[in-house]
């Protein structure tokens, strides 16, 4: 065998024991690994089931009545419950009234009340027991053509608290029996009454002579 050929063949075998004793590296391949876990956050809020609501979260609804924060902010102080008191009509809010009676324009010259009554001669007239006479002088003129008759008969007057009454025919004759007949000439003027009974402590709101001329209070 030529020389050339074993020492060939001499460097192939010394170059396979090289690359045997040298030391390859490691390589892992991980397959279908699956990733770090995330973080989830904070956890959800737990769901309530379905149910009557919680009694101490329900909604308080009003306030009882009473207590602080029941009524309306700003309402009046010292306002009845039941509404506004009844203005008082004291007997003299009457004075100084008018009215047109047919031919007739009447002022009333004066109101009052009193438990008895007079015409100044003799004649008087006492109230029931709990019960006064209001007492209504008026001036009446005749402002018509001709002669009339001032007649009282149906007047009415109506309480502040809504109750009606009728004129005392008996109790006007009274105090003003002179002209309840008697015809009054066109421009004279003369003095009259209107007398209506009621209990003690009554006041009127308003006065219909002779159930269809109004007299209110001043």
């Amino acid at each position: 065998m030529p020389v050339a050929v074993l020492i060939a063949g001499a460097g192939c075998t010394a170059t396979v024991a090289a690359l045997t004793a040298s030391t390859l590296p490691t390589v892992r391949v991980t397959v279908g690994e699956e990733p770090a876990p995330r973080d989830p956050g904070p956890p959800a809020a737990e769901e309530k089931p379905d149910g009557p609501p919680d009694p101490e979260s329900a909604d308080p609804g009003p306030p009882e009545p009473g207590t602080e924060g029941s009524g309306p902010q700003g309402a009046e102080e010292g306002q009845d419950s039941a509404g506004p008191d009844t203005e008082s009509v004291p007997p003299s809010a009457y004075t100084g009234a008018s009215t047109a009676f047919g031919p007739f324009h009447v002022v009333v010259d004066t109101c009052y009340t009193d438990t008895s009554i007079t015409d100044g001669m003799g004649t008087h007239a006492t109230a029931p027991s709990g019960m006064e006479y209001h007492v209504y002088r008026l001036h009446v003129t005749n402002e018509g053509s001709g002669p009339a008759v001032f007649d009282t008969a149906g007047t009415t007057a109506l309480t502040t608290d809504g109750k009606e009454f009728v004129n005392d025919a008996e109790a006007e004759f009274t105090v003003a029996w002179d002209y309840l007949w008697d015809e009054i000439n066109p421009g004279t003027t003369v003095t009259s009454y209107v007398v209506l009974t009621a209990p003690v402590g009554t006041e009127f709101s308003e006065v219909m002579l002779g159930g269809v001329a109004p007299i209110t209070p001043g």
